[in-house]
């Protein structure tokens, strides 16, 4: 009956499923000379100016009673971090892997001891985020690489981000929660949500243009 009971209080929920619609961002009139990965160069594909999903969000999941989240990996990826937002709990280790082929010195002014160091490539650099911020993070030899990290109380879980903005989380226990989006140093939305031991799908994307 005991294991019955603890199996019963720590039953995984199903796959949390969804999609996050964002806006196309228009140049302006007076917008300065295209950036070369806006011009066709007669070999690599132009880039859209739509943001891309993967890059820009983090879709959380907080409340719960896991004492970890699951799900939450960051990366600096094809030059630049993946996603450029991100989430960690009040004084927990912040891990960043480079995966790119050329090293990386990230560094924060707003995080103690976060000071530059070379990180090889295959290599991970780790470091303990206190509460407050959001706080920016930049590296010191490449100035286009930055990106954000939200300290959040009772972070349960990091969704998986596609391009297309679909979101999906997995190993959740079931319960209730609050889904969370941010986006750079905001937060762009919050809503209630309750997870059962079935597939919960969104019917209505969450539109972040309105």
């Amino acid at each position: 009956m005991v294991a019955l009971l603890a199996m019963s209080a720590t039953a995984l929920a199903g796959p949390l499923e969804g999609r996050v619609e964002m806006p196309e961002e228009s140049a302006s009139e007076d917008e300065a000379a295209p950036y070369y990965w806006r011009v066709w160069n007669g070999f690599i594909e132009l880039q859209s100016d739509r943001p891309d999903p993967s890059r820009e969000l983090a879709v959380v999941l907080t409340g719960g009673e896991l004492e970890e989240p699951v799900g939450c990996s960051y990366a600096v990826r094809g030059g630049d971090f993946l996603p450029r937002t991100m989430v960690v709990k009040p004084g927990a280790a912040l891990r960043i892997e480079n995966r790119d082929g050329c090293s990386h010195e990230l560094q924060s002014e707003g995080i103690p001891d976060f000071a530059p160091l070379a990180t090889a490539p295959g290599n991970a650099r780790a470091i303990n985020v206190p509460a407050g911020g959001p706080y920016t993070i930049t590296d010191r030899l490449y100035g286009h690489v930055e990106g954000t990290v939200h300290v959040v109380e009772g972070l349960a879980a990091c969704g998986q981000v596609g391009a297309d903005g679909s979101f999906r989380f997995e190993g959740v226990p079931a319960g209730s929660y609050t889904l969370k989006v941010f986006r750079g140093a905001e937060e762009v939305h919050s809503a209630d949500v309750e997870l059962t031991e079935t597939t919960t799908t969104l019917e209505e994307p969450i539109d972040l243009g309105g």
